[in-house]
């Protein structure tokens, strides 16, 4: 969400960009009045670029998701680094700062169900930001990992999606309470959390 003052700032813009457009001066009062009547999210939406993380978390661009909740999605990552690579993505474009108590609980959730089903040494969170969105990247590591993206195929993303995912709905995964494994029996991974470099798509 944008400041009071950076809305000011942007509404003037627009108003001085319609002010020196050819238009007519009927077309001109019409445009000036919708800027001024328009809502500081509607005026953010309405000055945002194109942002391909949106388009993802409202599902106009297909992906392989995990896990989602009214402010976040989680998908696998196209171009991994490890097996199981995803990036959870707020659904506004928001910073660290100002996320949702359900943002950080659905991270957990599926930190614990990564941790569950492929087993990972450790797990590296880190946060980038790309056209204005700020996304998490989830990245198990196994002590395999040569550091470089490679484009995944279909067919293992595919297959790594059911496993993350279950046969079941992922609902039902998260409601049921297994049973507690001694501490022999599991161990939890590291979890370093670290800010990257800004992301490029």
């Amino acid at each position: 969400m944008i400041s009071e003052e950076q809305t000011e700032k942007i509404r003037q813009a627009l108003l001085n960009q319609i002010e020196n457009m050819q238009l007519s001066p009927e077309e001109k009062e019409t445009a000036k009045t919708q800027i001024v009547e328009m809502s500081p999210e509607k005026l953010e939406e309405f000055v945002k670029p194109n942002c391909v993380f949106c388009n993802i978390a409202r599902g106009q661009i297909d992906s392989y998701k995990l896990m989602e909740n009214k402010d976040a999605i989680i998908v696998l990552e196209i171009n991994p680094m490890s097996k199981g690579h995803s990036i959870m993505i707020p659904k506004e474009h928001i910073t660290i700062a100002d996320f949702q108590e359900s943002i950080f609980s659905l991270l957990h959730k599926f930190i614990k169900r990564m941790n569950q089903v492929l087993k990972p040494k450790q797990i590296n969170i880190t946060s980038s930001e790309s056209e204005g969105h700020t996304i998490i990247s989830i990245m198990p590591i196994f002590g395999e990992e040569t550091g470089k993206r490679t484009k995944a195929e279909t067919s293992e993303l595919e297959e790594l999606q059911r496993k993350l995912i279950g046969e079941e709905d992922i609902q039902k995964i998260l409601e049921k309470k297994p049973e507690k494994p001694s501490k022999s029996e599991i161990s939890e991974p590291e979890i370093v959390i670290e800010k990257a470099p800004i992301r490029i798509p």
